[in-house]
This record gives structure tokens, C-alpha cells and sequence, in this order.
């Protein structure tokens, strides 16, 4: 449905189809069609309900492939193209008498599945559109209106992969500028309004400052950012990522994720963690795409911490070492093995869990159980400890004693071989509560 908003073109030209049926009736091919101008009008007429059907069909499948990528106004030029073209083509080869869009609808189809086809599966799409005109050509012929198919098809095709040889370049990730903020929260929304609303009062807030944007024939097609971690210069987490549904499957997710990869390792960043979730909605996980292309490009998950964002959503940390940035060097021992916890306060990206600040001791545990009485006053329903490996491994059973729980790690976060260590408790009931 979000994809036909922005196919007006499409919609129109079905409508128009629709509305010629209903309004004058079926045409049959045999009637007094002769002249150019007369078959232009009579696109818009159909000879039966089947030829309707099919020819609004095409039309829905080629433009909403096409019109996303191209716009209204050079969608509307190609089926004016289509037209003129289809309708020359076969009052030159074929003779008068027939009406319908198949001309407009083949044109449109066969650019549309060009366009959205791989580059290496280009050539064999083209090659399936030509068997289909043949067998057309070879079983169907005089019966339908062959010339029209062939011209608009092979038009449709051929400026596909010249636009794919000799257009821009292809897509490219360019900085973030202001003026592509709408654009850019625009193709949030598609997957999640929420995130749509609070990416755009961060960049408010914020600017777009480490933001790039994927870039088509001046339209903006995707988006894709990064942070620097506050304490470890050399780790940096994802930003908002999301690519145009319109031109999912064509690789330029992994396109984006790897001109970023190459941008990070100018700055000496080795690794990169991307936080995300398992959230569902009517029984699809919104995310799933994502998670996909994160562990074809070698991701994998190292943290999961279920009901974090809400009791029935998790949140998920991949991990994602940097092929491109230098080897990460040892991490610097700490000599105390002491852990003072002193602070709550709400935990990113949540409204009701805590997060505990701490800082290193001498030796033992210590403010723990007042910060979690304190979180339960506050009411919140989960505290979350994010500490280094070291003083985990130190103070485990002191953790444990207080109700926490170790849900996982972050690797070589400080460095090689000393981990980002998380713990959690629930605090709506525990055994520490009164009944």
C-alpha cells in the first residue's frame, strides 16, 4: 500500500482503463480504428474483461517497480513513449484495429523487472522477456496485438540496461546535508513509524553529522550513519539504517554497510556493534531483513537481552569486526578488582529500565542493593549492568547474590580479550521484595 502512495501514474492509468470499460462498454479489435490519433484514444478501450484484467495486472507489476524509482513525471514520459512507439509498431507491421494499454503495460513491465533485477541477472531478465515475445509471436499471432508488445518491451528492456551501463554510476553514499532529512525519515516510516519520529528530533537536536544517505539520480534511496563510543575511540555503533523498500534485493544494503566499513577504517575503528530487536508486529519481525543482511556480511549476535525495550521485545547487539582497520591491541589490565554501583538512570532507547552507573574500587561490591531498592521506588521493572569482563569475572557472585543475571557479552570491547560484560534483574517481583 505504501508503495502505490507514491505511484500516481500507475493508479492513474488503471483507473482510466477501468473507467473507459465502465463508462463505454467492450470494443471488439474489428471496429473502425484506422487512423494514429484514433488508436491513441482507443488504448483506453478493452475488448473483453480478461483483456482489461491482464493489461491492469501488468500495469500494477511495472509500475510499482518502476514509478518508485523513476518518479511521476519520467514514468509518465516512458508511457508516453510506449504508446506512441507501441501504436506506430503495429499499425506499420501488423494494420488497424486494435485497442487496449498493452503497449504501455509491456514497456513498463519489461523496464521495471530490468531495472529491479541484479546487475548479473540483467542479461538473463532481458533474455526471458524475449522468449515470451517469441512464444507470442509464434502461438498468439494475429490474435493479438504482437508488434505492440515487442516494440514497447524491447524499448522498456533496452532503457533499462542502457540507463544501468551508462546512467549515473550507480548509487552512491554521499554526506548527510539538511535538505534530505524528509526524504530520509520518509524511508524510515516505511518499516517504523516510531523510529521515523525519533530519528528526526535527533537529527533536530543533533544535525546529521556522521549521517550519509544512498544516492540514485539525485533521489535519496537509503540512509546509513555511525557513533563513536564515548569511552573506546576505536569501536563505533550503527545509526538508522533503512534502505527504500522499492529497491530491496539488489545488493545496495551490502553497498551502503561497505563504503561505511571503508569510512570507519580511515578512522581506525575496528569494530562495530549494531543494536536492533525482535520486534513483531501482527506476526511479522520488522526487522528480519536487517538481521539478515547483517549476518551474510558476517555479523553476528554476541548480546541479547530479552524484555529490554518492552516485555515482549528483546534487545539484540550484533557484532561486526572491521576487516579493513588495524589489528585490535591488548587492552589495558586494571589492578583493581573492586565495583562501587552509585547511580540509576533510564537506559537508552526504554522508558522503564534502569540503568546502573558504576566505577572501580579497590576490592568487593558495594551500593549495589541501594540502587536497586532506589530503581524499585522509581518503578522501574529491569536494571541493566553493563561493566568490563574483568570485574564481571571479580564480582560475579556478589551479582548473582543480588539477583542479577548475566545475559551476555560484547567481544574485545575494551580490547583483545577484555569483554563488555552484561547483567540484568528483573525489580517488579523478586525475591528481595516484600510480599
Amino acid at each position: 500500500m505504501e508503495e502505490l502512495r507514491r505511484c500516481p501514474v500507475t493508479i492513474g492509468l488503471i483507473l482510466s482503463a477501468i473507467a473507459g470499460y465502465a463508462l463505454l462498454g467492450p470494443v471488439r479489435y474489428s471496429g473502425p480504428i484506422v487512423d494514429f490519433p484514433d488508436h491513441l484514444l482507443f488504448m483506453f478501450r478493452h475488448g473483453n474483461p480478461s483483456h482489461l484484467t491482464l493489461n491492469c495486472l501488468l500495469i500494477l507489476v511495472g509500475g510499482s517497480l518502476t514509478e518508485p524509482v523513476l518518479g511521476w513525471l519520467r514514468t509518465l514520459a516512458l508511457a508516453v513513449l510506449f504508446a506512441f512507439a507501441g501504436t506506430t509498431a503495429e499499425l506499420l507491421f501488423g494494420g488497424p484495429g486494435f485497442v487496449g494499454l498493452s503497449g504501455v503495460a509491456y514497456g513498463l513491465v519489461s523496464f521495471g523487472l530490468t531495472t529491479a533485477s541484479r546487475p548479473e541477472r540483467r542479461g538473463w531478465t532481458l533474455t526471458l522477456i524475449c522468449v515470451a515475445l517469441a512464444a507470442e509471436w509464434l502461438f498468439l499471432r494475429p490474435q493479438i496485438a504482437v508488434f505492440t508488445h515487442i516494440a514497447s518491451a524491447l524499448i522498456g528492456g533496452g532503457l533499462a540496461m542502457f540507463s544501468a551501463l551508462f546512467g549515473s554510476g550507480g548509487p552512491k553514499l554521499k554526506p548527510m546535508e539538511w535538505r534530505h532529512v524528509s526524504s530520509a525519515i520518509q524511508i524510515i516510516a516505511q518499516t517504523d513509524e516510531d523510529d521515523a519520529t525519533e530519528a528526526e528530533s535527533k537529527f533536530v537536536e543533533d544535525g546529521t553529522d556522521n549521517m550519509f544517505v544512498l544516492q540514485d539520480k539525485g533521489n535519496v534511496i537509503g540512509l546509513i550513519g555511525y557513533s563513536l563510543d564515548e569511552d573506546v575511540p576505536d569501536v563505533a555503533w550503527l545509526s538508522w539504517t533503512y534502505l527504500d523498500q522499492a529497491h530491496t534485493g539488489k545488493g545496495l544494503g551490502n553497498l551502503m554497510l561497505n563504503d561505511l566499513l571503508g569510512k570507519l577504517a580511515q578512522l581506525q575503528v575496528r569494530k562495530i556493534f549494531i543494536e536492533t530487536s525482535d520486534y513483531e508486529e501482527f506476526g511479522k519481525k520488522l526487522y528480519a531483513a536487517a538481521h539478515k543482511l547483517y549476518e551474510e556480511f558476517g555479523a553476528s549476535v554476541e548480546l541479547t537481552v530479552p524484555a529490554y525495550h518492552g516485555p515482549n521485545e528483546a534487545k539484540i547487539v550484533y557484532g561486526l569486526e572491521n576487516p579493513e582497520a588495524p589489528e585490535i591491541l591488548p587492552a589495558e589490565p586494571s589492578p583493581n578488582t573492586g565495583l562501587s554501583i552509585f547511580e540509576v538512570h533510564k537506559a537508552p532507547e526504554t522508558n522503564d529500565v534502569a540503568g546502573l552507573r558504576w566505577r572501580e574500587t579497590n576490592t568487593g561490591l558495594s551500593g549495589l542493593d541501594q540502587q536497586l531498592s532506589l530503581a524499585r521506588t522509581q518503578k522501574y521493572r529491569m536494571a541493566v549492568l553493563a561493566i568490563p569482563s574483568d570485574l564481571s569475572n571479580a564480582n560475579a557472585a556478589g551479582l548473582q547474590a543480588q539477583g542479577l543475571q548475566k545475559c551476555g557479552e560484547l567481544k574485545e570491547f575494551y580490547g583483545k580479550d577484555l569483554h563488555q560484560t552484561w547483567w540484568r534483574c528483573e525489580l517488579e517481583k523478586t525475591q528481595f521484595e516484600n510480599p
